[in-house]
């Protein structure tokens, strides 16, 4: 069972509690429908225990209509419909409940959060925003909303309020998330070098540098600016630096590098090739291979390929130089190439997650810089 549906049941046995001893504090015989309201929320905890969703939110709708006063049980009604995905059910329960001037000020928050969480589930994240930032006028300190906010604003491309909310986040738990912070400079970067504003790119990304010298987005930007600055010697020493301290993510580099022609024949080529044989890395010789018979051939990809000596050493590695270098005609050739269209390329060492092309923030668990290349295929 999972947690939310866990979650769901604890209110239940809350709300089932209430009821039982509620009549007891108040020294008074229980009035009839308390039985009738018993009844569907132990049927309702029952089906959830046993997994059936369905039927536990059949029962929880007769608890609530037994039981119209009680907050409570639409909180946990709400929860269901979200489950279910039935977002706009969700969402009206929890306006009502908002609604309800007899609504005990101690739910307040747990409702406005709910709300924000049917917005942000429902992928209206500007309404989701406006209530995790009315729970914050309650409770100034809860992580959670804290934490969702900034994810929000993450999705959103808005670096800037983004690392606010971090700051907020790390004086809440008194920790420090330099390295994190060091990501959101480096889309800072990469934002301010789209839009031709090197001083802002230079600036943000000699930030997230600072905070992590591994920050491979940023060092890839300091490249970047050096290349359109035609100097050569910048370049040279941003390339060794990030050999040195992201040589996993080396090899993303190179299709930059290929852009600049003149400076890629002049020394990027003598670089790759003493990076190549130092470490005898396949990923960093594959990715070479792919990226010159993009930019420029299949001839030269498969020269290089001759001059480089290399020869494939795992399943996933010759499937790639397979799709690369296999004739047109050949049923191995096409084979690999259908498969490197949909490759798992990277995968995070935090979830587990896999996916195709590079993201340095994790698309699951939202942790930043934990996706790795993939060095061999399942099979």
């Amino acid at each position: 069972m999972n947690t939310l549906l866990l979650a769901i049941t604890a209110i239940a046995l809350v709300v089932l509690v209430a009821l039982v001893l509620r009549p007891l504090q108040e020294q008074e015989q229980p009035e009839p429908e308390e039985d009738e309201r018993i009844s569907p929320l132990l049927r309702g905890i029952n089906y959830l225990l046993s997994d059936e969703p369905d039927l536990a939110l059949q029962e929880m709708v007769q608890v609530a209509r037994l039981r119209s006063e009680a907050a409570d049980v639409y909180m946990a009604l709400g929860e269901m419909f979200r489950s279910k995905g039935e977002i706009g059910r969700a969402v009206r329960i929890h306006q009502n409940l908002l609604a309800r001037p007899d609504l005990p000020r101690s739910l307040h928050l747990q409702a406005h959060l709910a709300l924000a969480l049917d917005f942000q589930t429902g992928g209206l994240l500007d309404r989701a925003l406006m209530q995790y930032q009315k729970a914050l006028d309650i409770r100034s300190d809860h992580a959670g909303a804290l934490e969702a906010s900034l994810r929000i604003r993450e999705q959103s491309s808005e670096w800037l309020l983004a690392e606010e909310l971090l700051s907020r986040l790390e004086r809440v738990r008194n920790t420090s998330y330099s390295s994190h912070r060091a990501y959101l400079f480096s889309e800072m970067a990469s934002q301010c070098c789209q839009d031709r504003d090197q001083d802002g790119a230079a600036e943000y990304a000699a930030r997230a540098l600072e905070l992590d010298s591994a920050c491979a987005p940023a060092r890839m930007v300091e490249i970047e600016l050096a290349l359109q600055a035609t100097d050569d010697q910048a370049a040279e020493t941003g390339i060794h630096a990030l050999w040195e301290h992201s040589r996993e993510h080396f090899p993303l580099v190179i299709s930059l590098l290929l852009e600049y022609e003149k400076f890629y024949k002049k020394r990027a080529v003598d670089l790759l090739r003493a990076f190549s044989l130092q470490g005898r890395d396949a990923e960093l010789v594959l990715a070479w291979l792919e990226a010159v018979a993009n930019s420029f051939s299949r001839q030269q990809a498969i020269e290089l390929c001759s001059e480089l000596a290399f020869v494939p050493g795992t399943l996933r590695e010759s499937l790639r130089l397979q799709a690369l270098m296999g004739e047109e005609a050949d049923p191995h050739a096409e084979f690999s190439r259908q498969w490197r269209l949909t490759a798992k390329n990277y995968s995070c060492e935090e979830c587990g997650v896999e996916v195709v092309a590079v993201r340095w923030q994790c698309p699951q668990c939202h942790a930043w810089g934990t996706l790795h290349p993939k060095q061999k295929e399942k099979v």
